[in-house]
């Protein structure tokens, strides 16, 4: 959610990296199954991964073990007003400048209930043992607190108790996922590619609150997550999808350990196509998943700068958190949180 500081910086990258992406495709293996335990899934996303991490959540809850929601905000946001799903994403999802502008989140809770009574999401009784983080930086005003704070009410109003969530809004950081690398952004920006050094591990963070014995000690050298054939799994037009998506499999993992399985959902513009491997290799998560037997397992989406018969118009290569997918984007049946449920029943899979 920004743009490039310069036109012929951004040709090279976007040449580069695409480069890198055909390559990827050309050499990537299927997804393996490994066994892992499916009941230990979690999710985790930044700004439109953070809208998507709540939507696969809330989906699949029975499976899940909790999400991390940076810069996100309550699920179904883009309903909250009768306007459409664009209108609402941009006007009331994103900054507005008042609560009463922002998401409508008693109508949001009533709808959430009911897609649950209706069985289009999961039952919501495992969300009273799950864990949850949430994130928002006090200098970013690409989604502001005043939506997050919305996201956590969603959820208390839910059945979640103020002891299961972890919320932090007392940094000041920008639009950004958080790491402790001095080479990345500083804290305060909001600028690609949308990680910052604020002097702390949110990945870590984020596991820890979701997965309470987590072994902390960050691994080094940082274990490389590795291609796969992400196109296997979409089964619809219009999903901005890419072919290739990235997993990091503990050795141990492939070996009859059972490990759990956490998603990891990229922001706008933080896809491979775009940034190359700074989101799946560059934002701490795989440092803690050999210690801990956890998969690392990264969907990705590339831009679609116009719309085609094929192709949504999703030009900063966003997740869909409101509508450009088809009507039903935020359920089980949606595009593309059935193409990564397939992911994860395969990583679940006997070898």
């Amino acid at each position: 959610m920004g743009i490039f500081s310069s036109l012929k910086t951004s040709v090279i990258t976007l040449t580069t990296c695409a480069w890198i992406s055909a390559a990827a495709h050309a050499a990537a293996p299927a997804l393996p199954s490994v066994g892992a335990n499916i009941n230990e899934t979690s999710v985790s996303g930044l700004s439109s991964g953070g809208f998507m991490a709540s939507q696969l959540y809330l989906s699949h809850s029975s499976i899940m073990a909790g999400v991390g929601i940076v810069a996100g905000g309550p699920y179904l946001c883009a309903q909250s007003w009768p306007m459409p799903g664009l209108t609402n994403a941009v006007m009331a999802c994103m900054a507005p400048q008042l609560k009463e502008m922002g998401p409508n989140t008693s109508k949001l809770i009533r709808v959430t209930k009911g897609l649950a009574r209706d069985g289009d999401i999961d039952d919501l009784q495992r969300l009273e043992s799950a864990h949850f983080y949430f994130f928002s930086g006090k200098n970013d005003s690409t989604v502001n607190t005043i939506v997050v704070n919305q996201a956590v009410e969603l959820y208390k109003a839910l059945g979640v108790s103020e002891k299961q969530i972890n919320y932090d809004k007392t940094v000041n950081a920008g639009h950004a996922f958080i790491v402790n690398n001095k080479q990345a952004n500083k804290c305060n920006t909001s600028k690609a590619p949308f990680i910052n050094d604020c002097g702390f591990s949110q990945a870590e963070r984020i596991l820890a609150t979701i997965y309470p014995n987590l072994d902390k000690t960050p691994q080094t050298p940082l274990p490389q997550a590795v291609p796969f054939n992400q196109s296997v799994f979409i089964k619809a037009k219009k999903t901005g999808m890419d072919d290739t998506g990235y997993v990091y499999i503990p050795p141990q993992c492939k070996t009859g350990t059972s490990c759990a399985v956490h998603v990891v959902f990229h922001g706008c513009q933080q896809g491979a196509t775009v940034i190359g491997d700074k989101f799946y290799n560059g934002t701490g998560y795989n440092a803690y998943a050999n210690a801990n037997n956890i998969i690392m397992l990264y969907p990705q989406l590339h831009v679609s700068p116009r719309e085609t018969s094929v192709e949504p118009y999703n030009p900063k290569g966003c997740w869909d958190f409101w509508g450009y997918s088809g009507s039903d984007y935020f359920d089980k049946k949606a595009p593309q949180i059935s193409a990564v449920y397939r992911m994860i029943e395969t990583l679940a899979a006997q070898p």
